[in-house]
């Protein structure tokens, strides 16, 4: 089997969230995108650095090290690398050394926004290290907005981005992974019409049935005046979901997930939760962190069963049905963008489409 980041081909030229703002303090710390261990760390300025974390010298991870002066320093020999990279010193050449501008590690460009670090992997159109775009074009929603009430929650799956973002955007499955806690499953079978449209690199699922309603304990959580809800689903290419949920004109709820690729069936999910009720929202805050960790780890173990089954039998010969057509717009843009294909910002698809829960 080929490595995810051979597989992955030209989806390694987007930018991916490596940490968020809160995990990088004082101490380095490592994280790993497309099979690279990096490390992060903020210099004097407070400005977060990310390089790959392998000394030059003897190979040991340098985010084992600690930061002084806004440097990064080696835990084995004391090799001391500044914000760029450069060697800035060798202890054991003496306090009056130069090190080479050859002794340089390869740095990753980064940018932090919305609480989050991103990390752009790929070398850009003209195979130097600027990134295009230049800065993550996702801005997580209502972030900004104090009427609403925001969290993140980080999540490692066993499985891959393709097969994460369909399961996020997902319906059936709620039924069965998520019974009594998502859905109701005491509640009358429903034919949802739906639309699927493909745009600009991403899917959007519109689902018309008004009376749709969460299971009981969510219900008074999030939608306690019982107004009718619209449901959309969103995949945003290259490896984003968002899911929205409103309740009447007054109560919301966002479920924005970001797939960082770390290696062969291995993911790490940064889970953006936003939502909005009128009164005493924030004293809800625990119970809905509550609701929306277990509601995520119902959604690992079923990742890792359909991982461990791909792990015997990679090959994908998926019979799919028409309550399946989100996942197949996903992985005909994941294909694309492999391949760095013009259709995956050109093609458009629009269809109608009908299933049960």
């Amino acid at each position: 089997m080929k490595s995810l980041t051979e597989r992955d081909g030209l989806l390694l030229k987007n930018w991916y969230i490596a940490a968020l703002s809160r995990e990088v303090g004082k101490k380095p710390i490592q994280r790993t995108l497309y099979d690279t261990a990096l490390v992060l760390f903020r210099n004097n300025d407070g400005k977060v650095s990310c390089l790959n974390d392998r000394c030059l010298h003897r190979h040991a991870f340098l985010s084992k090290g600690e930061v002084f002066k806004g440097e990064l320093v080696c835990p084995y020999h004391g090799w001391l690398y500044d914000h760029t990279g450069q060697v800035s010193c060798v202890p054991s050449e003496g306090p009056e050394s130069k090190p080479s501008q050859n002794l340089k590690l390869k740095s990753f460009p980064c940018v932090e926004q919305d609480g989050v670090i991103w990390v752009w992997m790929g070398p850009s159109d003209n195979n130097t290290d600027v990134p295009c775009p230049a800065t993550p074009p996702w801005r997580f929603p209502e972030a900004l907005n104090p009427d609403w009430i925001s969290y993140f929650m980080i999540t490692d799956f066993e499985n891959e981005v393709t097969n994460l973002a369909e399961n996020f955007v997902d319906v059936p499955h709620t039924i069965f992974v998520h019974r009594g806690w998502f859905r109701d499953e005491k509640a009358v079978p429903k034919k949802v019409p739906t639309v699927v449209e493909t745009k600009n690199g991403a899917v959007t699922v519109t689902y018309f049935q008004e009376e749709d309603e969460f299971s009981w304990g969510a219900k008074m959580l999030l939608n306690p005046g019982g107004h009718p809800m619209t449901h959309t689903d969103q995949f945003i290419m290259p490896n984003l979901t968002r899911v929205d949920y409103n309740f009447g004109s007054k109560n919301g709820f966002i479920i924005n997930s970001q797939i960082s690729p770390v290696s062969t069936l291995k993911s790490r999910v940064y889970t953006y939760i936003a939502y909005k009720i009128p009164l005493f929202g924030m004293l809800f805050k625990p119970i809905i962190s509550f609701y929306t960790r277990k509601v995520i780890e119902q959604d690992t173990v079923i990742m890792k069963n359909q991982g461990d089954c791909l792990r015997s039998d990679f090959r994908t010969t998926f019979r799919s049905t028409e309550a399946d057509e989100v996942h197949k717009e996903i992985e005909r843009l994941r294909h694309y963008g492999v391949k760095g294909d013009s259709k995956l910002m050109s093609y458009e698809g629009k269809k109608e489409i009908s299933f049960w829960i």
